[in-house]
């Protein structure tokens, strides 16, 4: 029962050691990721691959009676042709798909399989065809380390393929005998098993490193996108005011303020207006604060569509208090824009339906001009905060625009 057991466990172990060695949620991503690779890596490997075969083709062609004064001279001829005849049809199908790689990055791992599939039965036969030659099995060792290397083939494809191969070479091998007598069976046997042991080992290494590396690096981008949305809610945070949702002073004190320098840099004119909702004390104690931040929500809503499609910034001041600059064209219209905001005021069409709601009105303080350099950012709000309490000294629900004081002082 024991041994039963460990036997279990030992080929779960090795189930697990020959399958996918990363989270099967990202397997889609990883495979797209790794047939990119393998399509810039194969694409070098294979033209390495075709200038080698051009140049052994023009070697074989130029030997003293062509390439079909002997046999085995003509089963390299058309071993060379043959390689080179795949290899090119192999570029030309990815040449012509290059574009949708990971929209058919299945048929690409296909392609690429089957020319590693290629390649070792080739390396096969060459080295069968060298044997009468009384070579070794150098092509066969060279070409199945590069597959093993370049090819990035899953642990079950390894075992198969190089497990095939090697079979297959090694039942081929006695009838290529030696030319000069010497039995090498054993010695052929014994250096192609250790071959492929060896590459079976290297492929498997190399495949589950590099889905591991990749893995580890879609983990690591989709931490750092959380941390980034994070940072970005934090920050939203910071410069966002709770109730209604526009920015607060924290970000007049930052954003605003660069952004009022680089208008200023430009010579642009620039308007700051202070808008505070009359009598908001009075709505509240008669309609009860939950109300009131209705009313504050709906009509920083009403604002923001009314800042959104202009140069400009809208920010919650304090309390019932709204800050808007302006830059360019939109502040030499700050009157009429301020008028206009006045008037929807007035008529009470943005407040939102319901038993407690009440049409409010509101009174706007302005200051604009076109600043020089030496002019404090500041200053324009405390003119703006001043032309509000002469609007609201002349009664409220109204306008008051004040204009280039700041030049005149300077």
């Amino acid at each position: 029962m024991f041994n039963l057991k460990g036997q279990g466990e030992f080929m779960n172990k090795i189930t697990k050691y020959l399958g996918f060695p990363a989270d099967p949620a990202y397997r889609i991503q990883i495979e797209q990721n790794l047939t990119s690779y393998i399509f810039k890596t194969h694409t070098i490997f294979q033209l390495l691959i075709l200038g080698c075969q051009i140049l052994m083709l023009y070697s074989i062609s130029a030997l003293p009676g062509g390439v079909f004064l002997k046999p085995r001279r003509t089963a390299y001829f058309c071993m060379y042709i043959l390689l080179i005849f795949f290899t090119v049809l192999s570029l030309a199908v990815k040449a012509a798909f290059r574009r949708k790689i990971m929209e058919h990055y299945r048929m690409f791992g296909r392609i690429e399989l089957l020319y590693t599939i290629l390649i070792c039965f080739w390396s096969t036969a060459v080295t069968l065809n060298d044997q009468l030659g009384g070579n070794g099995l150098n092509v066969f060792i060279y070409m199945s380390l590069i597959a093993a290397a370049a090819g990035l083939l899953k642990p079950w494809q390894s075992v198969l393929l190089f497990g095939c191969n090697f079979l297959i070479l090694n039942a081929l091998l006695p009838y290529f005998p030696d030319p000069y007598g010497a039995d090498q069976s054993f010695n052929n046997m014994t250096n192609s098993f250790f071959i492929t042991v060896l590459c079976i080992g290297l492929s498997i290494t190399l495949y589950r490193n590099r889905v591991l590396s990749e893995y580890d690096r879609i983990i690591i981008g989709e931490q750092y996108q959380k941390i980034a949305e994070i940072n970005e809610e934090l920050n939203q945070q910071v410069i966002r005011d709770r109730l209604t949702g526009l920015f607060n002073r924290s970000y007049l004190e930052t954003v605003l303020k660069e952004q009022f320098r680089s208008v200023q840099d430009k010579c642009g004119n620039i308007a700051c207006m202070m808008i505070d909702i009359d009598y908001f004390k009075q709505y509240n104690d008669r309609f009860g604060h939950i109300s009131g931040d209705e009313c504050l929500r709906t009509f920083a809503g009403f604002l923001e569509k009314e800042v959104q499609n202009r140069s400009g910034s809208l920010i919650r001041y304090g309390g019932e208090e709204f800050l808007i600059f302006l830059f360019g064209q939109d502040a030499e219209a700050a009157e009429e824009i301020a008028e206009h905001m006045r008037r929807s005021a007035e008529s009470g069409g943005y407040i939102s339906d319901g038993p407690d709601s009440s049409p409010v009105t509101v009174s706007i303080g302005g200051y604009k001009e076109c600043p020089s350099a030496e002019t404090p950012f500041k200053e324009f709000i405390t003119l703006a905060d001043s032309a509000l309490y002469e609007a609201k000294r002349c009664g409220r629900n109204c306008v008051k625009l004040k204009t280039g004081e700041l030049s005149q002082q300077t």
